[in-house]
This record gives structure tokens, sequence and C-alpha cells, in this order.
């Protein structure tokens, strides 16, 4: 004989609740894993827009002009990426470009907001830990920009080492930039020194013009940029040393795991086209942005 057990009604209603909840768990879980697993060019298929950031302080890299519009040579490359991307999947993408800042420039990679951010940002290893880079596209290096008259007294390549051990805080003060390669990696060159934050470059120069700081230290391609921007004279400040106390490579910032998205950055920037669009702005007799002839004009 067969026997038939009856399960109690609440039963049956709890085991519907608990496949109910299972299957809610499993979309919950999955979606967003699906999501993640887009790559790049396959949400710029999808949307038909490419996310882009750049800095308006970084001159000659990303800066507005007077009409309030966005220039420098990182906006002409994101354009160029842009180009080629509808090239490669053969449709129109628009390109929308916003603004990034030191302090969010690579979290707006990390969660997904931006697909690429090309402005002044040095690769680093530590950088590497949570975002991927291109090939580097420039090249400068950490300096000092001063007082002419102050010139030679802070020049560290023309300073005795008695002279450098006397550096204290009640005789130089350094303006710098929180969360820059400068900030890491040079401030503790100068420890005995007042170090200052400043809000800007262009804060910066204006505490150097009016003797509230002895120098601000950062890459001096930018501090070359923001003397250019604010039209100041060149001959009343120098760069110390002539040669970079570091050496800084420029890279986009990509998200990582996007080995196809960066094999097309990196194709673009080794193109004959952006070889032309890096010319255009800084050879040194035709460039936008000759930043050579500027560097020696801020020479005695």
């Amino acid at each position: 004989m067969t026997e038939h057990f009856n399960l109690p009604k609440n039963l049956t209603q709890m085991n519907k609740k608990l496949a109910v909840s299972l299957l809610t768990l499993l979309f919950t879980v999955n979606f967003p894993l699906l999501g993640w697993a887009e790559t790049v060019l396959e949400k710029v298929n999808r949307t038909g827009v490419l996310t882009a950031g750049v800095r308006t302080d970084a001159v000659p890299f990303g800066y507005t002009d007077k009409n309030n519009a966005l220039q420098g040579y990182s906006v002409d490359l994101i354009k160029l990426i842009q180009q080629r991307l509808e090239k490669q999947l053969n449709k129109p993408i628009k390109l929308d470009l916003k603004t990034v800042t030191l302090k969010n420039r690579f979290t707006q990679i990390e969660t997904g907001q931006l697909d690429i951010v090309c402005e002044a940002t040095s690769i680093t290893p530590e950088r590497e830990e949570t975002v991927d880079f291109s090939i580097p596209y420039f090249t400068s290096g950490i300096q000092l920009l001063v007082r002419e008259a102050d010139a030679e007294r802070l020049d560290p390549t023309k300073a005795s080492e008695t002279q450098l051990e006397t550096i204290q805080e009640n005789n130089i003060t350094v303006g710098f930039l929180l969360g820059t390669t400068t900030d890491d990696e040079f401030r503790p060159i100068y420890p005995e020194a007042k170090w200052q934050v400043v809000g800007s470059r262009a804060d910066g120069i204006r505490r150097l013009r009016s003797e509230e700081i002895d120098l601000i230290a950062s890459d001096g391609i930018l501090l070359l940029g923001e003397l250019w921007e604010q039209g100041e004279d060149f001959k009343a400040f120098r760069l110390v040393p002539e040669q970079p106390l570091t050496f800084e490579n420029y890279g986009c910032i990509l998200p990582q795991n996007s080995a196809q998205w960066g094999t097309l950055v990196n194709q673009t920037i080794t193109s004959q086209e952006n070889t032309q669009l890096w010319n255009q702005w800084f050879d040194p007799k035709t460039g936008r942005f000759p930043y050579q002839r500027f560097q020696s004009k801020a020479k005695p």
C-alpha cells in the first residue's frame, strides 16, 4: 500500500516564499556581476557614448579658455580617440566630456563613471594597483618655481650640503598641491622646510608673487603653463633646477582589466595623427604651447 503524506498548508506556503526569496537573491547577485563584466568597448557600442574626464587646471593639457570652452592637448587627444572609436565600431560615438579634480580622478574610473581620463597624471606603481594606464604620451618632472631674485639661493643643485642642512621652517616655505606626486615623493626630500598647501597653481603663483611663499614645487611644464595662462612675465620667475628633480610619465587613466580598450588608446597615442597633434601643441617653433621656448624665457 502506498501511503500519501499531505504537507501542512502553512509549510507549503513557507516553501513557496523560500523559493521566491532564493530567486530574488540570485537576480540581485547576478545582475550587477553581468553589468560589471561589460567591457568599455561593449558599453560604448551599446550606448553610443564615450564618457571622458579632463582637468581644467592642468595647462596645457586641460584648461578653459576665455569663452569657458575646454582646451588642451589631452582634450584633443580624447577627441582623436573618439574618432578612432567611430572607425572601429563603424558608428557615430558621442563624446561626453566631464571635468575631474585631483581628488576624484581615480575614483571616477574605479566606479565606472568615466571610461577614460586624460590630463597630467603621472604613472606610478601605487596607482596601478587600482587603475590601469595607457602608454606614456608626455614626460615631465618636478621643478621649483621661484622668484628670479631667489633662484641661486633656492636651486638645490647649486647649494652646498651645509646650506641644505640649514633649511628650516622659518627660512623657506614651499607651496604644493595635495594628491600629487610632489606631495607623495618630493615632500620628504625637504622635511625641515615649511610645506604649505595651495589650492591651485594659480593660487601658488599669486602667493609667490606677493612673497607669501618662497617657491612652488610641481611639474615644470604645468608651472610654465600656469604662467602662460595668467599672462605672467616669464623673466620675473625661474624654474630650478634646469633638469627636473624627478621624471614623470603622463598617461591616460583606464579601468582595470580593459585590455581591448587599452589597445585602442595605445594605438591612438602611437599613431601618426597623434604625432601631428603633439607637434601642433608642443613644437618649439610652431606649437600653440612651445614649452621649450617658455622654459628658456624663465632663465636669466
